[in-house]
């Protein structure tokens, strides 16, 4: 990728680039960014759509899987893009369809190892978060900032991050990247389960309040397509969490969950990690991180 701009805090590294809408986001915040994804198809569409950016030398494109072994494996890619994994039942939920591909797979931190530094690594690679964040024990250099997809064993990372040094925590929800803290999400809950419980009387009101509880927005002056990250963990308002305290955050979740049955609003969650024991404010949205 050449220099990336010579100092620890430049880089960012994309674990699973999907479309590119979240590269495209690092790449306008002024970071270099090197991109992972599995499927080819997608790469050779990132490759055109960053073509200037590679070309200076601001984005690498690395199209490799992430596994627990170097070599190759099968890749399921579903016609559901967003689920394609290295795990079949993952690629072909909900009924999708899914075609394997034989790809290139390198372990996480021999990756890492490749690379200066990276200022925040976000992963979002389906059901292989977790091989990522053990791989960090590793590496002999780990980002100040790291972000993973909530899931159901998400509290064992948690945890594992935190013996790790990391002391600050985030939980960010996906559909309009705002914080779930201790203070909000019994409220939280609560909105989601008038949600569902007036969608079969009236789904007009349901509607309105869904648009009150989900209110779109920017950050920074960009606007997130659908289903990407959203910003960096420092750029959001409001404090940092103690291990403990996102911990108690994520069971509540977890819990709406089990009540609900996990049904329909489509929720997901990012948590958002900073190494030491305090993160210190967040950066205000619109300013670059220093």
């Amino acid at each position: 990728m050449g220099d990336p701009g010579g100092t620890v805090g430049d880089l960012v590294l994309d674990v699973g680039m999907h479309n590119g809408d979240d590269t495209a986001y690092y790449l306008t915040r002024g970071y270099d960014v090197v991109a992972v994804e599995a499927n080819p198809a997608l790469c050779a569409l990132a490759g055109k759509r960053f073509a200037p950016e590679v070309a200076a030398g601001r984005l690498s494109i690395q199209n490799v899987g992430i596994a627990d072994l170097a070599g190759e494996l099968e890749f399921w890619v579903s016609d559901r893009s967003e689920w394609s994994s290295f795990h079949r039942a993952n690629a072909t939920k909900g009924g999708a369809q899914a075609s394997g591909i034989s790809v290139p797979t390198i372990r996480f931190a021999d990756l890492l190892s490749e690379l200066p530094t990276p200022a925040y690594v976000k992963i979002d690679i389906e059901m292989n978060d977790s091989l990522c964040l053990r791989e960090l024990e590793r590496s002999s250099s780990v980002p100040r900032y790291v972000s993973f997809e909530g899931h159901l064993g998400a509290a064992a990372d948690i945890h594992f991050l935190s013996h790790l040094g990391y002391g600050a925590f985030k939980c960010v929800r996906q559909n309009d990247w705002r914080e779930i803290t201790p203070r909000n999400v019994v409220w939280h809950g609560a909105v989601r389960k008038a949600i569902l419980d007036t969608r079969p009387r009236s789904r007009v009101l349901a509607a309105g309040l869904h648009r009150l509880h989900y209110r779109s927005r920017s950050v920074g002056g960009w606007r997130f397509p659908a289903g990407s990250s959203g910003p960096l963990g420092r750029e959001l308002p409001g404090r940092w969490l103690a291990c403990d305290e996102v911990l108690d955050v994520w069971q509540h979740l977890l819990a709406i969950d089990r009540e609900l049955d996990a049904a329909g609003l489509g929720e997901w969650f990012d948590i958002h990690a900073a190494a030491g024991p305090q993160a210190g404010p967040a950066t205000a949205p619109g300013t670059r991180p220093t």
